[in-house]
Parts: structure tokens; C-alpha cells; sequence
């Protein structure tokens, strides 16, 4: 009877050790508790002169802070080029590992998916090269996934998402909605952050996307999600949108080409500009710095847990440019490659 009883427990043991983690990703316990230090940035995979300007920034302000950095969060659009090497290619080496050196950025990186990489099926690549590479600084586990940082008692939950809604199917689009309810009906950190390509609000040239506002905004005013982390336009902006809980921050100053902006009228803050946003975070409040190959720290503000958002550095708008011949239409031109 006791046999029987040590073998269904091991049999019970054995099928929690092997269901499925894909996920979740998580920060080595060993963080301490009481403070989390990330940078943020999308649209960064180019290889050229704007990327090569943001990267070397960012280790000399690494190099430079007394609380190092524990993670970067990258928004999307992670290459430009194709990668008819597959995992093998070489712009593994050139446009990741090498331009953001392990010596000077040792830490993790956690990758969502942007538009681009949906072309000549790199997000296919992108997921077999961090299956292959545990080693690896690069972290894309699934197409959406969980990261608590640190693992005990987490000061802040990330859900790192796809929104490239016209990519996935509308089983898997359904299935990623059903999965944010789900982790945000959990147990969470003191704070909530979610993290995806496409805005849901925008001053820059894609501007609004009222299909994510009407898919995912609920959930945000729901569960008080106090962050959303987003790329695609290639600027940098902080938006408080009346009448929403959420505080948008947008990256997308990794290094592409910087194009247009489509509004000035709301903010504190959006400028066409390079840079990266450094995210700290402790119990009482998260500061947010957007960094710039132009100045050290363009913009900065902090958040409390009440919503309440003071700013510090306010690095106002840069003003809305429309094409003149277009003027007519409404229209803010836009490079046809970043449909």
C-alpha cells in the first residue's frame, strides 16, 4: 500500500515537472525586491548609423549609473533585413550580439514582435534562435508571455505581447486576449506593465489604433494596468490621455529612420528623435527617463500607484509636420514599408 502510494505521488510529481513553461520567463530571484532598473525601445533592427548611435549610448549610460540595468524590453521591429541564413545569419551577430556587447549590457533582453518581422517569416527565426541559444541574452519564448521581476514576491509583472493583429489568425488573436485576461486576473506584481509593438495611442504618423483600444483597452481600465510600452512610430513619447488610468510611453527611437509626427496637441511629450526610455522602478513609484543620442536625459516623470504623475524634465513636442500636397486629405505621409 505504501508503494502504491510513493509511485502516484511520483507519477504526480513527474507530470508537474514537465507542463509546459513557454509562457513565462522570469528574472533570477537573486534581484533584490525593492528596485527594478530596464531600458525600453522598438524599431531598433537596422544595422546602420541611427542604431549603432543608440547602442553606444546606452552602454556609456549603463556604464555610468550607480543601479546598473537588470533588463531591456525590445518593443518590435527587431530587423529590417532578411535573414536567408535563418538562426545561422549573420546580423545575429551584427545587429544583436555584437552591437549591444555582453561585456557593457549584461543582461537580458525580452523581445516582442513588431510588423517587420513578420516579413520572410523571421518571426519563425526569431523564436527557434532564443529556443537554441538559452545562452543568449536574446529572450522570446513565445509570441506573448509573462516576466516577474524578481521572481519572488515581484515588484512589477510584464506581459510581453503580439499585437500584429492582422498577422496572427483570429483563433491565436482570441486565444492572446483570453491569455491577458487570464495573467491579469492573477496574483500580481505592485505594478503592471504591458508591452507590444503597436500604439494604442500615438502623436506620430501611424497615430491611433482604434482596434487595440477597442480589443485591449478594456482590460487596461479594468485590472489598472499603470503602463503600456509600445514602439512602431519612430519617435519617442509619454501620452496621459484623459479619462484613461494607463500611462503610454512609446519608444520607438531604436535606431530606424525618423519620420513624422502627426499631432502636437497632446503630450507632456513627443519628439522625433533616437534614444531609448530607462524604467525605474521601486514600491512607491516608477521614473521614467527617455535618453537620446541628442542630450543625456530629454524627458523625465514619475508615477505613483494612485495614477498621479508628476514631471520633471518636460521635453515637450516637437511640432506636427503634414506634407502640404496631402494637407487636404488629412493624411501624414508614411514610408509604404511600415504599413
Amino acid at each position: 500500500m505504501k508503494l502504491k502510494h510513493v509511485w502516484t505521488a511520483l507519477v504526480m510529481l513527474l507530470a508537474v515537472a514537465f507542463i509546459p513553461r513557454i509562457a513565462t520567463a522570469e528574472m533570477p530571484a537573486s534581484q533584490p525586491s525593492q528596485r527594478v532598473d530596464f531600458i525600453t525601445m522598438g524599431d531598433w533592427g537596422t544595422g546602420g548609423a541611427g542604431q549603432k548611435e543608440v547602442a553606444a549610448k546606452m552602454a556609456a549610460y549603463n556604464k555610468k549609473l550607480a543601479n546598473p540595468i537588470n533588463a531591456a524590453l525590445l518593443l518590435g521591429d527587431n530587423f529590417y533585413m532578411s535573414l536567408p541564413g535563418g538562426v545561422k545569419d549573420q546580423a545575429w551577430q551584427n545587429v544583436f550580439e555584437k552591437m549591444y556587447p555582453a561585456d557593457q549590457l549584461p543582461f537580458p533582453f525580452y523581445v516582442a514582435l513588431g510588423n517587420h518581422d513578420y516579413q520572410d517569416k523571421k518571426d519563425q527565426i526569431e523564436l527557434q534562435y532564443a529556443k537554441l541559444h538559452p545562452d543568449s541574452r536574446w529572450k522570446l519564448p513565445a509570441r506573448w508571455y509573462r516576466i516577474d521581476l524578481p521572481v519572488e514576491k515581484p515588484l512589477v509583472t510584464v506581459l510581453m505581447l503580439d499585437s500584429d493583429k492582422d498577422q496572427l489568425k483570429e483563433l491565436m488573436w482570441n486565444e492572446e486576449k483570453k491569455w491577458i485576461e487570464t495573467e491579469l486576473a492573477k496574483p500580481r506584481g505592485t505594478w503592471t506593465i504591458l508591452c507590444a509593438h503597436h500604439p494604442l495611442f500615438s502623436n506620430g504618423g501611424h497615430g491611433d489604433n482604434p482596434v487595440l483600444q477597442k480589443e485591449w483597452g478594456p482590460l487596461l481600465e479594468k485590472y489598472k494596468v499603470d503602463f503600456y510600452f509600445c514602439g512602431h512610430d519612430h519617435d519617442l513619447q509619454h501620452l496621459q490621455i484623459p479619462n484613461w488610468y494607463t500611462t503610454f510611453v512609446l519608444a520607438g527611437g531604436g535606431g530606424a529612420d525618423l519620420k513624422v509626427l502627426r499631432h502636437d496637441d497632446r503630450g507632456p511629450f513627443s519628439r522625433l528623435v533616437h534614444g531609448f526610455a530607462h524604467v525605474q522602478i521601486t514600491p512607491d513609484q516608477i521614473t521614467v527617463r527617455y535618453v537620446t543620442t541628442e542630450d543625456e536625459i530629454t524627458h523625465e516623470f514619475t508615477r505613483k500607484k494612485s495614477g498621479e504623475v508628476e514631471v520633471k524634465i518636460n521635453g515637450g513636442n516637437d511640432p506636427a509636420i503634414i506634407n502640404p500636397l496631402r494637407a487636404l486629405e488629412g493624411i501624414t505621409p508614411s514610408k509604404p514599408d511600415d504599413k
